[in-house]
C-alpha cells in the first residue's frame, strides 16, 4: 500500500534548467556507466564482443547482462562484434508543457544519456531517468534494408514475476487480460504484448516502446533461461500483411525507444511519463482546436431507448436525440457508431440518415459530432474522406479494425493522423496497438482502444481485479478508451453476458470512479440515453468530472487490488477509489486542500450494494483541509468525489 505519493510532474522544475553536453571523448573501455540523476539507477553498457546492457537500483540488480541488436537482410548489423568509435554524454533538465495535459498541466523531463558511437555509421543512446531507462539505436547509413531480426533481451534477475499480457496471435485488436505468472513460466512459444509488468527485486519493471513510426511493434516472448525477448509481429499465411522479414526500413533514421520504467512502489508507477517525454515533439503548430471532452456513445447499448416516438435505432431521429441528451447535460460530442454507412464506402451516407440534419440539430445544441469508420475503407480515400467530413462539420473520427502493428499499419496510424490533423479532426483508434507515442507528435490523436474495455462485458466477464490491472499497466503508456458508464450493473451471482443490453460486473460507483482513475482525454458515456436520465445526478456527475488534469496524488495503491487517487483541475479536486472483490474501508484525510471550504459531492456504493450492485448513495456536504472521509467500498465497488472551492 502506498499513501500520499505526490506525482513528480509538477515538482520543483517549473522553467526549462538546461542542457549540459560534455566533451566528445575516445572510447578505450568496454564498459560505460550511466545513472539519473538522482543517482539511484545505473545501467551498464558493454561493447565487447556483443553490444549489452544490465540495469541496478538502489545497488539492487535488476536485469543481468542483456544483448542488444539490429540484423538487415543486406548484412548489415548494430551490435555485433562492435567497434567503439567515440561517446558522448549529455544531462537535460526541462519542462514540457502537453497540449493535453492528460495527467498533469507540467511534466518534468530530466535524464542523463550515453550515446556509444560505432564505426559502421549507428549508434546506441541510453537514457537513465529517476523513473527508469530507455535506450534507442539510431544509424547514419544509405538507402533502405528489410529488417531481418531485433535482438531485445530483458534477463530479469532469478524471482521476477510478471503481470503478462499473453496473446495468441500477432492480429490481434489488443486486448489481454494479464496474468499473474513467474517470468521463468512464460514458454518461448508463448506471446505477449506490450505494455508488459514485471515485479523484480521487489522492484516493478514496465516494458513498453515509443516513438514507433515506420518499424513493427515490439512484442515479448519467454526464454528457456528464464529471461524475456522482444520479437516482431509476422506471419507468413498472410502476404498481403506480413511477409517472412519484417519491412523495408530506412537505414538513416533513430529507431523506436525500448522503455524499461522503473518503480519502487506501485503508486510510483504514475510518476512514470517516458512513452510521452521520450516521443517526437508535436508537429500541429495551432492546436487550438483540439478540443477535451466526453462523448455520448450508441454501440454498446444498441440504441435501446424507451419512453420515445419513434422507432430508436440508426437513424436521423435517434442520434438528434442523442445530440439533445448531451445539450442536457453537458456532454460535448456524440458518436455515430457502425451503420451510418457501408463497411467498405465511408463517402456515401445509408438513406436511414440525414447527416446534415444530425449536424445542423447537433450544432444549434452546441454538441460536437464524431463518425466511427473501419479504416481500410477510410484507407481507399483518405483525403476526400476527411474533407468531405470536414465539410459537414464533423470534428473527430473513430478509426477502427487495424488489429495489427506491421510497418503497413503502424504507417496508416501516422498517415490518418496526419490527414485528420489537416482538416481539424480529431481521432479515436481502436481495434489498434497501444499507445507508442503518436499522441504526443499528433495531439489530435486524442485516445485509443488496446484495451479490453466494457464492451466486452456483452460476450465474457471484464473482472473488477482486469480493471485495477490496467491503470498500473496499460495506462502507463498513454491514454486509453476504456468506455466506462455502465448503468446496469450486476454482482457475480447475477451477472449475465447480454449482447443487446450488456451489464457490468461491478458497482454502478466503481462505474463512476473510473471517469476519475482512467486517463483519456475524449471520454466516453457508454449506456443508453434514457437509462442515464432515469437517474439524472449519474450524468451530471460524470459530466462535471474533467477529461484532463493539472495534478495528481496517489493515495492508495495497490496492483490488482484497490486504487484511489486525487486529480486537481484548476482549483477543483476529484477523488477516485476502486476495489476488487474485496469489500474495503479507506479513510481520505483532505490535508491537501487549500485553506477554506469546499463542497464535497460523493458518489458511493450503497448499503445493498454487495447484493444489488446498482445501489449507490449521492452525499453533498461541506468540508475543509481538516476533515477525514470515510468511505466503505462493496466487493467489486468504489467511489467518486468532487471537492469544489467556495470562493
Amino acid at each position: 500500500m502506498q499513501c500520499f505519493s505526490k506525482g513528480k510532474s509538477t515538482s520543483k522544475y517549473p522553467l526549462l534548467i538546461g542542457l549540459v553536453l560534455l566533451p566528445t571523448s575516445i572510447a578505450i573501455a568496454d564498459d560505460y556507466q550511466l545513472r539519473s540523476p538522482d543517482g539511484s539507477i545505473q545501467v551498464t553498457v558493454s561493447t565487447d564482443k556483443q553490444l549489452s546492457y544490465q540495469v541496478s537500483i538502489d545497488g539492487r540488480e535488476l536485469i543481468s547482462p542483456s544483448n542488444i541488436a539490429m540484423t538487415f537482410t543486406d548484412g548489415s548489423q548494430f551490435g555485433s562484434r562492435p567497434k567503439v568509435k567515440n561517446i558522448k554524454r549529455h544531462s537535460v533538465s526541462e519542462t514540457l508543457t502537453p497540449v493535453l495535459p492528460i495527467r498533469t498541466a507540467k511534466i518534468d523531463n530530466r535524464y542523463n544519456q550515453l550515446t556509444v558511437n560505432f564505426n559502421d555509421n549507428y549508434h546506441v543512446s541510453f537514457r537513465a531517468f529517476d523513473e527508469g531507462v530507455a535506450y534507442r539505436f539510431s544509424a547514419n547509413q544509405t538507402g533502405e534494408s528489410h529488417l531481418k531480426s531485433e535482438t531485445a533481451h530483458f534477463n530479469f534477475v532469478d524471482g521476477a514475476f510478471s503481470y503478462f499480457p499473453f496473446e495468441k496471435k500477432f492480429r490481434t485488436a489488443t486486448q489481454p487480460r494479464f496474468t499473474p505468472v513467474s517470468a521463468k513460466s512464460i514458454d518461448p512459444d508463448e506471446l505477449g504484448s506490450l505494455p508488459a509488468l514485471f515485479v523484480v527485486n521487489g522492484v516493478n519493471v514496465l516494458l513498453t516502446e515509443t516513438d514507433l513510426q515506420s518499424f513493427p511493434g515490439l512484442w515479448l516472448r519467454g526464454s528457456s533461461d528464464g529471461g524475456i525477448y522482444g520479437v516482431h509481429p509476422f506471419d507468413l499465411n498472410d502476404k498481403d500483411e506480413f511477409t517472412q522479414d519484417l519491412g523495408l526500413v530506412s537505414k538513416q533514421r533513430d529507431y523506436p525507444w525500448r522503455i524499461m520504467a522503473i518503480a519502487r512502489t506501485d503508486a510510483d508507477l504514475f510518476d512514470n511519463q517516458m512513452s510521452y517525454t521520450l516521443a517526437e515533439p508535436s508537429r500541429i503548430k495551432d492546436p487550438s482546436w483540439i478540443k477535451p471532452g466526453k462523448i455520448a456513445w450508441d454501440w454498446y447499448n444498441e440504441n435501446n431507448l424507451k419512453g420515445v416516438d419513434f422507432k430508436a435505432g440508426i437513424n436521423t431521429a435517434t442520434y438528434q436525440y442523442y445530440a439533445d441528451f448531451a445539450a442536457e447535460f453537458g456532454i460535448e460530442n456524440i458518436l455515430i457508431d457502425d451503420g451510418w454507412s457501408s463497411q467498405d464506402d465511408v463517402l456515401t451516407v445509408l438513406p436511414n440518415i440525414d447527416m446534415q440534419a444530425i449536424i445542423s440539430h447537433a450544432k444549434s445544441k452546441d454538441v460536437g459530432v464524431q463518425l466511427w469508420v473501419p479504416f481500410d475503407a477510410l484507407d481507399k480515400d483518405m483525403e476526400a474522406a476527411f474533407a468531405l467530413y470536414a465539410k459537414w462539420g464533423i470534428n473527430g473520427v473513430k478509426i477502427d479494425f487495424m488489429d495489427s502493428d506491421s510497418i503497413k499499419r503502424v504507417d496508416f496510424y501516422w498517415r490518418a493522423a496526419a490527414m485528420a490533423a489537416k482538416y481539424k479532426i480529431m481521432v479515436n483508434f481502436h481495434g489498434s496497438y497501444k499507445p507508442a507515442g503518436i499522441h504526443r507528435t499528433y495531439p489530435n490523436v486524442m485516445t485509443r482502444e488496446g484495451v479490453r474495455g466494457l464492451e466486452n462485458n456483452k460476450w465474457s466477464e471484464v473482472t473488477s481485479t482486469h480493471n485495477l490491472h490496467l491503470p498500473f499497466i496499460r495506462m502507463i503508456a498513454g491514454p486509453m478508451d476504456y468506455t466506462p458508464g455502465a448503468m446496469a450493473n450486476a454482482q457475480k451471482k447475477n451477472f449475465n453476458e447480454v449482447w443487446s443490453r450488456p451489464m457490468s460486473l461491478t458497482t454502478r460507483a466503481h462505474q463512476i470512479a473510473m471517469y476519475v482513475l482512467y486517463e483519456s482525454p475524449l471520454q466516453m458515456l457508454a449506456d443508453t440515453p434514457t437509462r442515464y436520465q432515469s437517474e439524472p445526478e449519474i450524468p451530471t456527475f460524470i459530466s462535471s468530472v474533467p477529461t484532463v488534469w493539472d495534478d495528481y496524488k496517489v493515495l492508495y495503491a495497490s496492483i490488482g487490488e484497490y486504487l484511489t487517487i486525487a486529480r486537481r483541475s484548476g482549483k477543483n479536486w476529484y477523488i477516485g477509489g476502486m476495489t476488487n472483490q474485496q469489500q474495503r474501508e479507506q479513510q481520505i484525510p483532505l490535508s491537501f486542500l487549500d485553506a477554506g471550504e469546499y463542497q464535497m459531492q460523493l458518489v458511493k456504493d450503497g448499503i445493498n450494494a454487495d447484493n444489488f450492485a446498482e445501489d449507490y448513495k449521492l452525499i453533498t456536504k461541506t468540508v475543509t483541509k481538516q476533515d477525514i472521509v470515510k468511505i466503505n467500498m462493496a466487493q467489486n465497488g468504489g467511489y467518486a468525489l468532487k471537492l469544489t472551492k467556495i470562493l
